[in-house]
């Protein structure tokens, strides 16, 4: 029987070291790039095509559970969720991070207006999110087989580990900070279901340190004239404006600020800018921005859809 890396889902061997899966004994249960990416935190430049993960799932059948967590919610990852055919069903991870006025039921709402999807689930790393839950879903759907996909570092095997830790189940999938960790499916059976942990999904900035605490929303009255710089995003204000920023890195400001390439932005009145990967500007006036980023998102803030 063939033995599979509880790290990365690659075959286990002990014949070639310069190849995936290498092992110096069958017994391990990482093979030894996962073994030193667990133990030492290395680097790994593995990655498995996108494109590859979508036909497999969508060539078998059972239910998808798609793992985002709130900061990186966009039409990127979105789009990568439209692209199961499976029944699927979105699932908020992370939930640890979100405020006291985000409620569930607004995020429901949000995302059905802004992003077409109907439904969502709400998971957090600390309670596991009443793991149960996904079985629940599987029995509505009259389904024992389940795939968790998602975005790199949206918390798949961390969501794995809680729901094999209820069950009683002495197996760990590796939960590493790192991305691309998982290069191929890893097969477990809990009960009587088969639940399938997948290969992250490339994603933009993915390798920025993760959120594990309550975002901290910051506002700032911002002067015609000023800068606000977000990593390698820049963003000019030409007139007076408020804006709050929901993410996890520090804003730096600039005055007077000359840039002939950036361009244009134009931004509704209470509606947010998306920077991918590391959260989103919620802009209180209607403006016009400077940018340095083309392709930036404009989306409705949540406080913006009507919830009666």
């Amino acid at each position: 029987m063939i033995k599979k890396c509880l790290g990365c889902g690659v075959s286990l061997q002990n014949t070639d070291e310069d190849a995936l899966g290498y092992t110096p004994n069958l017994d391990n249960v990482y093979c030894k790039r996962c073994f030193r990416l667990k133990n030492y935190g290395e680097e790994t430049l593995d990655y498995v095509k996108e494109e590859e993960i979508f036909k497999r799932v969508n060539k078998s059948w059972g239910v998808v559970f798609f793992l985002i967590d709130f900061l990186n919610i966009n039409q990127y990852t979105i789009s990568l969720y439209q692209k199961i055919r499976l029944p699927k069903i979105l699932v908020v991870s992370k939930c640890d991070i979100l405020r006291k006025e985000m409620k569930t039921d607004k995020i429901k709402k949000w995302l059905k207006e802004v992003y077409k999807v109907d439904d969502a689930l709400f998971i957090s790393n600390k309670s596991s999110f009443k793991s149960s839950n996904i079985f629940k879903y599987l029995d509505s759907k009259k389904e024992f087989r389940a795939y968790i996909l998602g975005v790199t570092n949206a918390g798949k095997s961390t969501f794995i580990n809680n729901l094999l830790k209820k069950e009683g189940i002495k197996k760990e999938i590796l939960a590493s900070k790192k991305p691309n960790t998982t290069l191929d499916f890893i097969k477990l059976k809990i009960q009587d279901y088969i639940i399938y942990d997948t290969p992250g999904l490339s994603y933009q900035n993915s390798n920025l340190p993760l959120i594990n605490k309550e975002i901290r929303p910051i506002t700032y009255q911002v002067k015609g004239g000023t800068t606000l710089n977000v990593l390698k995003y820049q963003f000019s204000f030409l007139t007076d404006n408020s804006i709050t920023f929901y993410g996890n890195v520090e804003i730096s400001r600039e005055y007077n600020k000359k840039d002939d390439e950036l361009k244009g932005l134009r931004v509704p009145a209470n509606y947010d800018i998306v920077i991918p990967g590391i959260g989103y500007i919620n802009v209180k006036k209607e403006s016009v921005i400077l940018v340095n980023e083309e392709k930036l998102e404009v989306r409705l803030d949540m406080s913006g859809v009507d919830y009666e």
